[in-house]
């Protein structure tokens, strides 16, 4: 075999006949998380995928999964247009009923400055985790989301996958509808002109229910693997949303099967339900049954949402992880001369593997040119800047997600992206991961962080919490990453050398990534509530105004997670420096 593949041949190979046939065909099934149409859509790709030589085997993990079935809503007797969420709390037939206050965003500190106890709370922009967790921490009656000029569907639990004894209480306790924003306007006037009283109803099926999760297998077994992933759920008939990352999907399987004796590494497809009505529960249910698996054998996570949409010109805001930025950086700039801007990812879309520690590239690659009605709600949840990202389209998780939604065009452009990104993981020698920017990440997180524990007591003389140690280990890493990377540019480096010293990148990878991204570490899952470097290690609260006592207890709870992610930099050098 040749120490490198060249790709521009399976790129060319991309068929937007073919990807768009897929696309029709899983488009024709409202696929909702557990039902007999979205197992039709599960089987037909299976059969797609074994007719290309892939082997597939279908899981069905049972699941804590929630449908929004029926909603209304009145103010003083009049009838508004609205829709629940899932995991919106039902209410009894009757409904709840209260008196209406305008609460802007939704946060914690507005319910309460409204005095929304024991109320019904209406708030600006989509239906989200955070306002839910809330409302249901103030003791607001019913919350009402102004979604935009359409009503997007949304999923308002913050638990991420399936709960747990220690999570279930954090589901919502509130009811949960949203409206459009002409519907809006028009109770901000109720407001305004006087007082409002309003009644909710909803109507949720929330139960533990069996859902499937594919797996299509090429080249996997004893081998190091690429996890390429999405989800088929969808809102509606989701033709975008998404039916066409599935297809792009079965795109790069088929030409990757026609092609398998040029692989280095295997490739795993993995297709998702209770993506969009349990929280990412089929990705957390495999994280969690393959970790070891995971942990040992797959060098990286790529995920796919929503390619080809309509007006989708924009490639610059896709999120990398830093050890992944220059890769995608690297394919799309080549591929369609545009310039990709280092985003972090977000908590959400299926990025269930945090803990494991696989680098990550990519949820929805493309972007609308100009801004939408979602643009700003949507891009903040997905871990973007609303300033340089227009979102994914006004018919994104509506009833207008149809086919007639996907650009041809644009769908082989996303298509072609993704096979050389999957492309360049499976056959290089030398793997596209950079360790370094992982690095240099955690070290100017750690300046940001260091000021904010300024009015913690001080208790000894010698390094008072553990930054300067960590400090110094992610310096000694970071020194290690370098030596290593000048051995990967080495152009006499033998192809397995390179690989074997690419292993030592992704296991370095892996024991940083917890403390670069989760609160929990390795085996728990965050909320879906925000994802910033060092999580653990940022208070969580400002410190200016607690009690000695609440001081001494952050001091502590500090020093623990100093050590855990000194920890797991020290196992990095090691897997750095390490000979095999």
């Amino acid at each position: 075999m040749s120490a490198r593949v060249e790709l521009n041949d399976w790129i060319d190979e991309v068929s937007i006949d073919n990807a768009m046939d897929v696309t029709a065909n899983i488009a024709q099934w409202v696929r909702l998380s557990g039902t007999d149409d979205e197992r039709r859509a599960f089987d037909y790709i299976a059969e797609t995928l074994r007719g290309y030589g892939l082997r597939t085997t279908l899981h069905e993990p049972t699941c804590l999964v929630s449908l929004p079935l029926a909603a209304s809503l009145t103010v003083n007797d009049v009838p508004y247009a609205c829709i629940t969420h899932a995991f919106s709390t039902a209410t009894p037939e009757a409904g709840v009923a209260g008196e209406l206050v305008y609460a802007a965003g939704g946060t914690e500190a507005e319910l309460a400055g409204v005095g929304a106890t024991g109320k019904i709370a209406l708030t600006d922009g989509l239906a989200s985790p955070g306002k839910a967790y809330a409302a249901s921490k103030v003791g607001v009656r019913a919350l009402i989301c102004i979604s935009g000029e359409q009503i997007h569907e949304m999923i308002v639990s913050p638990v991420w996958g399936s709960p747990t004894p220690e999570t279930l209480e954090m589901l919502p306790t509130v009811p949960v509808v949203s409206v459009d924003a002409d519907t809006g306007e028009r109770l901000k006037q109720v407001l305004s002109d006087g007082r409002g009283r309003a009644q909710v109803r909803t109507e949720v099926d929330t139960r533990w229910r069996p859902i499937p999760v594919l797996i299509a297998d090429l080249d996997v077994d004893g081998r190091d693997y690429v996890l390429f992933s999405g989800h088929v759920d969808s809102w509606h008939y989701g033709a975008m949303d998404n039916g066409s990352a599935n297809a792009t999907m079965v795109e790069v399987g088929r030409i990757l099967a026609g092609r398998r004796d040029q692989l280095r590494r295997g490739l795993r497809l993995a297709f998702w339900s209770g993506h969009s009505h349990a929280r990412y529960a089929g990705s957390t249910w495999f994280a969690d049954a393959y970790w070891f698996e995971l942990r040992e054998r797959c060098v990286a996570h790529v995920n796919v949402d929503s390619t080809g949409g309509i007006g989708a010109t924009d490639l610059t805001t896709a999120n990398t992880m830093a050890e992944t930025y220059e890769l995608a950086r690297s394919v799309i700039g080549r591929q369609t001369d545009q310039q990709l801007i280092y985003q972090r990812f977000g908590r959400a879309g299926d990025q269930s593997f945090w803990g494991i520690g696989l680098p990550a590239v990519f949820m929805s690659l493309s972007h609308q040119g100009q801004a939408s009605g979602v643009a700003h709600d949507l891009v903040r949840l997905t871990g973007g800047t609303a300033a340089r990202s227009g979102g994914l389209g006004w018919w994104w998780h509506t009833t207008e997600d149809t086919l007639d939604k996907i650009s041809p065009e644009y769908l082989e452009r996303d298509t072609k992206v993704y096979v050389e990104v999957v492309g360049l993981l499976t056959t290089s020698p030398a793997l596209p991961i950079d360790v370094r920017a992982t690095i240099v990440e955690l070290q100017e997180a750690l300046k940001e962080i260091e000021p904010l524990w300024g009015a913690l007591p001080r208790g000894s003389a010698d390094d008072e919490q553990g930054f300067d140690m960590l400090r110094a280990e992610l310096t000694a890493t970071l020194d290690a990453a370098t030596r290593l990377q000048v051995r990967l540019d080495d152009p006499q480096l033998n192809a397995d050398d390179a690989e074997r010293v690419s292993r030592q990148v992704v296991n370095a990878c892996k024991w940083l990534m917890p403390a670069n991204y989760t609160s929990n570490g390795a085996f728990e899952h965050d909320l879906a509530l925000g994802a910033v470097s060092l999580p653990a290690l940022r208070p969580s609260a400002p410190l200016i105004g607690l009690s000695d006592d609440e001081l001494w207890a952050a001091s502590h709870k500090l020093r623990r997670a100093l050590n855990a992610a000194r920890f797991g930099v020290q196992q990095a050098r090691s897997a750095l420096e390490s000979e095999g």
